[in-house]
């Protein structure tokens, strides 16, 4: 009985050890397959598609606009407000109105006056036709129009209040000022110009309107450590037709490589061989293709294709020097996982480097 009983409990001390050499293998196992899943994941795609923008400086904007305010021309009583915050005016719509009473006395007596002046001297009917000038300008003073078109930003009289000259009445938004005010960082300093194309997304209104850069501030500002140079662009089209208001906020991108209808890679697909000619590598159902392309036109990011690839290809993107110095630091070198097509080697398919 008792040799049964030392017979079990051996058989049990066999399968518990087995259980742990098995899930240690297991997990082993496990960490060698994420690891080598991880080091493939690392390598890219880039999918050719058609983009007007090849690349470009990503900043954010606020739209700002020019106020104007509207003062009294000559004193009296408020008869007539013909607006109220927030509504919308046109250039020459006509806002207050004052009592004009004396103002059309005042006119109608200057005008007797210098038709009484035929026989006096030319001094006089000088003086005269002066006053009449002014007692009419007076008289139309008395109506205040709007200067501009734009938006009732703030009233400050109401009916019945006697307001003095030079007073402030209203203050209009000037919506044909519409603008966009920004800073780019100092060291992209060089890549901006006056007149250089834009785009401005606004999230909030689901649209974007082209723009183009018209001031580059000539003086720096530092700010918490930094360095920045305030920049303003103007709207190419009437921003005012997508509801577009002071105040709201925009994602702007200056177009530093205009592409339209131009292939755009970017330059971390470029390699070059030992004469210096550039080449991809084109995705295809089993190795990696190289691919001879001629490039135009191109930045730190992107480069526009002259010839050799068409759109809706699929390039595959090694990763550099210094990413794989990193993997073999990892991988301590033996432990390398292979490369699509290239194993674990440093060197590229077909020869060059990138």
């Amino acid at each position: 009985m008792r040799l049964k009983k030392v017979f079990l409990i051996i058989i049990v001390i066999i399968v518990a050890v087995l259980s742990v050499f098995f899930i240690i293998n297991t997990n082993r196992n496990t960490e060698e397959n994420t690891a080598q899943n991880n080091i493939q994941n690392i390598f890219t795609t880039y999918t050719i598609e058609n983009s007007e923008i090849g690349d470009y400086i990503e900043i954010t904007g606020t739209v700002e606009a020019d106020e104007r305010n509207v003062l009294s021309e000559v004193s009296g009583k408020i008869i007539d407000l013909y607006v109220e915050k927030g509504q919308k005016v046109s250039e020459g719509d006509l806002l207050v109105k004052f009592e004009d009473l004396e103002y059309r006395i005042a006119y109608l007596n200057d005008l007797r006056n210098y038709e009484l002046a035929i026989n006096d001297s030319s001094r006089i009917k000088e003086i005269k036709e002066l006053q009449l000038e002014l007692s009419k300008r007076n008289l139309e003073n008395t109506e205040l129009k709007s200067p501009v078109n734009g938006t009732i930003s703030e009233v400050y009289i109401g009916e019945d209040d006697f307001v003095p000259t030079n007073q402030k009445i209203i203050s209009i938004v000037d919506t044909n000022s519409l603008r966009i005010e920004s800073v780019v960082d100092e060291i992209d300093l060089s890549k901006v110009q006056v007149g250089m194309e834009a785009l401005v997304e606004f999230d909030q209104l689901n649209v974007s309107i082209p723009a183009k850069i018209t001031l580059i501030n000539p003086v720096a500002v530092n700010s918490g450590g930094l360095t920045t140079i305030p920049i303003e662009l103007e709207f190419s089209e009437d921003a005012n037709k997508y509801g577009v208001i002071p105040g709201i906020t925009g994602n702007v991108k200056l177009i530093i490589l205009n592409a339209e209808n131009e292939i755009v890679i970017p330059t971390n697909a470029l390699n070059q061989d030992a004469n210096g000619n550039y080449f991809v590598f084109l995705k295809t159902e089993n190795e990696p293709k190289k691919i001879n392309i001629e490039i135009g036109d191109k930045t730190d990011d992107k480069a526009i294709v002259k010839s050799g690839l068409n759109f809706g290809q699929t390039l595959i993107i090694y990763p550099d020097e210094e990413e794989l110095q990193r993997l073999e630091n990892k991988y301590n070198g033996s432990n390398m996982p292979f490369i699509p097509g290239q194993g674990a080697s440093r060197n590229f398919p077909g020869g060059g480097n990138q």
